[in-house]
């Protein structure tokens, strides 16, 4: 197996040195590389380091009978196509809530993203904010300066109180856990996203996080994909995972929403519509994604304490994570490979592909 991968291998030809993800297969192997190469960030719940390298380091490493791969790194951006006013929103989606007594009450939601914003929906009456991380800068309390990380909290988890409960999230009792992931551009690097998967994989017993939302993507590896890896270590350890698919069209599926073992979640229009932007395909003999949910010009929260409307399959990620939220308050020994086995079973046939919508 080709241990070193094609787009560190451009990487190095153009610049001389790159950032790149080194895997060993064993965690006390780690010691080692640590101490002979430029090592700029651990994860060790995939066991692996962040490095700068050289073509030279490249090849010592991949000869090393203890690296399994070195992986390029790739910019990550939010699956968003735009933040407008909520007065041009389409009144479906989030607001279409299926009556019933589950609230997500007893849950905790962790949103990897720009931050969240304190908003009403979120922090009124009872702040459910419970734990804030800043892994870009340096902020102790919880903030968003792009806008995009609370929406899709609200999404998943908004309470509707300041609109009267006209716009709600599907589990409007759930807890949140927010990791500022993505800076105020919308975009990150792959360690900052893997430096927030490990603090969750480290925290999320502590904070009874039963499922994680990811509305971000980056260019898929064709082997040995960190983000896909981290993602799927986090499921293996009791978190079901809700990825957006990306919004870069047919064939051009984003990382880690590749993964078999995530739930990966498209967009729909109000007609239940597949939206043209939304990522679809096949990555290692698997169609990606596996539901489509609400993506379309549809209302939630606005950093700045107001409502806003967002399209893209950003939206439609934490409309399933917030209704894994209600799976796991109803069932509380739920696995993640039950949870994605419920979302599949309870989604409508239109057109082909499968639609959730509460």
């Amino acid at each position: 197996m080709q241990k070193i991968d094609d787009g560190l291998v451009s990487a190095l030809a153009a610049d001389g040195s790159a950032e790149a993800v080194v895997r060993v297969r064993t965690p006390w192997q780690l010691g080692h590389i640590a101490r002979h190469f430029d090592v700029k960030a651990r994860f060790p719940f995939i066991n692996s380091l962040g490095i700068r390298c050289d073509r030279r380091d490249a090849v010592r490493l991949a000869a090393m009978p203890e690296v399994v791969s070195l992986a390029s790194v790739s910019r990550v951006r939010a699956c968003d196509e735009g933040i407008g006013s909520a007065s041009e929103a389409t009144a479906f989606g989030v607001e279409a809530l299926r009556s019933g007594w589950l609230t997500g009450r007893g849950t905790t939601l962790c949103v990897l993203d720009t931050g969240v914003s304190p908003h009403t929906d979120l922090s009124v009456p009872r702040d459910r904010i419970k734990e804030f991380r800043d892994f870009v800068g340096e902020g102790e309390f919880a903030y968003d300066d792009n806008g995009h990380g609370t929406f899709v909290a609200g999404v998943a988890a908004g309470s509707g109180l300041a609109s009267a409960h006209r716009v709600r999230g599907v589990a409007p009792e759930a807890e949140i856990v927010a990791l500022k992931v993505i800076g105020e551009s919308g975009e990150t690097g792959a360690f900052t996203i893997l430096a927030g998967m490990q603090w969750l994989f480290d925290n999320f017993e502590r904070l009874n996080v039963k499922v994680a939302c990811m509305s971000f993507g980056a260019e898929p590896l064709a082997s040995a994909d960190p983000l896909k890896a981290g993602a799927e270590m986090l499921s293996r350890s009791g978190i079901t995972v809700v990825c957006a698919s990306g919004n870069s069209g047919i064939g051009k599926l984003r990382s880690p929403g590749i993964s078999r073992e995530v739930i990966t979640v498209g967009a729909v229009d109000e007609s239940l519509k597949v939206a043209e932007f939304t990522s679809s395909g096949v990555y290692h003999g698997a169609y990606r994604p596996d539901v489509y949910a609400p993506g379309v010009a549809v209302r939630g929260v606005d950093a700045g304490g107001t409502y806003a409307m967002m399209t893209g399959t950003s939206v439609s990620a934490p409309y399933v994570a917030g209704a894994c939220c209600l799976l796991h308050e109803k069932y509380r020994a739920l696995s993640p490979r039950d949870a994605k086995r419920i979302i599949i079973a309870s989604s409508a046939v239109v057109d082909g592909v499968r639609v959730f919508r509460l």
